[in-house]
């Protein structure tokens, strides 16, 4: 079983946002509790704008995206995003992190940076269901 997740790597750049992602991947594992493998699948939409005029008509959010730019580097908010995400997820099991170019269009630049969880131990889900200290992970 893989559970999907989206989230844009504006929202995970603190501990606390990185925290809520970690939260609604465990909740999926233990949803899939009586499944013999569980991977997760954490898809962190990326766009940055790559001219200084984009098409306010068409991009939904285009003022969002402006204010993220300023307030994170680009590529630096991409990084953060995802290591910070592959890091807390780690002690779950084995995790391999990527990202796919989307290519620009529009004035904006968009990547899909990724982190993929799994297989998750059926000792970890019992963890998580039963709020023990997790167990150790071997390194992948």
């Amino acid at each position: 079983m893989a559970k999907f997740k989206a989230v844009r790597t504006s929202h995970a750049q603190t501990a606390g946002d990185v925290n809520h992602v970690y939260k609604l991947v465990t909740d999926d594992i233990i949803k899939c509790a009586v499944l013999p493998a569980i991977h997760s699948v954490v898809l962190q939409p990326h766009a940055q704008i790559a001219r200084r005029t984009i098409a306010e008509h068409v991009i939904k959010g285009g003022w969002k995206l402006r204010w993220t730019g300023q307030r994170f580097q680009a590529d630096a908010a991409r990084e953060t995003a995802v290591d910070g995400v592959a890091a807390r997820l780690a002690p779950l099991g084995p995790v391999q992190a990527g990202m796919i170019d989307g290519g620009e269009a529009l004035g904006m630049r968009v990547t899909l940076p990724y982190v993929i969880l799994g297989p998750v131990e059926h000792e970890t889900v019992e963890a998580l269901i039963n709020k023990w200290a997790l167990p150790a992970v071997a390194p992948a």
